[in-house]
């Protein structure tokens, strides 16, 4: 059910005086979202648990290209592992800094959004152009090498992340996930140029000896949500599913789906990966941020479902579960940054989940 149009309803539900029989009906209902969303803690587990039923997780995505990944000496420098506590020193002047984390594989940040490229002798890979960094891409990738950017990957849909795509060669080939480019077809945005290479569940990318590997897993934050792994470097980019270190921004990172939502950390945790670029923060994720924020988007969903079961019916009663929720939440993560930001509007999301998914 659309989120505005279920906010019309509320003031017709109470004015009919079935807000009581709502409670009644939706905590068992409740109760059965819990469970299925407990499964998620089972971080070693084949189990996809996150929607309306269990799938197993296979493995085939792993042996691609095993061949080409077993004949490449290039990996993760350690020293990149240092940025998953700590962001880099960014020139005030520039705006940005831009790292090499492994043999030919660049994470530039502005300490606010995140994008990568891979140099390969051919030309440049970059994956995702945030509006805000626009001309201090190409500065970046000039920085380090002499290769002109040849093809341009695109996460998902959202300007913020892709808005500065216009701004490459003209014979830059770009790529993204089927529903991604159907939407920017749609748009007609000329700061989005529309797809020329496609796909709907996985896509290998091959230029030189450099491979870069595309995965559909479902839309856990918008449409078109890919994930890229580099294999070699042991290195994933998922953008806007979560923010290591950090609470989620408001409304569960405006998930669409907060099943898929939710799937989406089990099927990350069960590839080979030891570094992840979510697309925000100063610092690069792991494996055990990613665990964390599992953990976490599981007790808001806890909070509330406890608020559901112990919230009496009121004249703003979805109002009165959403901070209750919020307070629940507020108490266990006091600590963790960003936590005061959207705490009320995160429960919202996992309300209705709750209530009506």
């Amino acid at each position: 059910m659309n989120y505005w149009f279920t906010i019309v309803l509320i003031p017709i539900v109470l004015s009919l005086g079935i807000t009581p029989a709502l409670q009644t009906e939706m905590i068992p209902n409740a109760e059965a979202v819990k469970s299925k969303g407990n499964s998620l803690t089972e971080i070693n587990s084949k189990k996809v648990c996150g929607d309306k039923l269990c799938s197993e997780i296979t493995d085939n995505k792993k042996e691609i290209n095993k061949s080409t990944i077993m004949t490449s000496q290039k990996g993760l420098f350690p020293s990149t592992m240092d940025y998953t506590v700590t962001g880099p020193e960014i020139n005030p002047e520039k705006g940005y800094a831009v790292i090499e984390i492994g043999d030919g594989l660049y994470w530039v940040t502005d300490g606010m959004y995140q994008i990568m490229f891979l140099t390969t002798g051919e030309g440049v890979i970059l994956v995702d152009a945030p509006m805000g960094m626009g001309t201090k891409i190409q500065q970046a990738v000039s920085e380090v090498t002499s290769e002109k950017i040849t093809h341009f990957i695109y996460t998902h849909i959202h300007k913020d992340h892709v808005g500065s795509a216009s701004l490459l060669p003209q014979d830059t080939v770009y790529i993204s996930h089927i529903d991604t480019a159907k939407h920017l077809a749609m748009k007609n945005d000329p700061q989005r140029p529309v797809p020329t290479v496609t796909f709907e569940d996985q896509y290998t990318l091959i230029v030189d000896d450099q491979v870069l590997e595309l995965y559909y897993i479902g839309a856990f934050h918008s449409k078109g949500d890919i994930v890229i792994s580099s294999p070699v470097h042991k290195v994933i980019m998922a953008v806007d599913l979560f923010h290591p270190n950090a609470a989620p921004f408001q409304f569960m990172g405006i998930a669409r789906d907060v099943g898929e939502h939710l799937a989406a950390h089990d099927k990350l945790l069960a590839m080979d990966w030891e570094i992840i670029i979510s697309g925000h923060e100063p610092i690069l994720g792991t494996p055990e941020h990613l665990k964390f924020n599992k953990e976490f988007t599981l007790s808001v969903l806890d909070n509330a479902i406890t608020a559901m079961q112990t919230t009496q019916p009121s004249a703003n009663y979805f109002g009165d579960l959403a901070n209750r929720c919020a307070e629940l939440t507020l108490e266990q993560y006091p600590d963790l940054k960003d936590i005061e930001l959207y705490p009320v509007e995160n429960c919202v999301t996992m309300v209705f989940y709750a209530m009506i998914d």
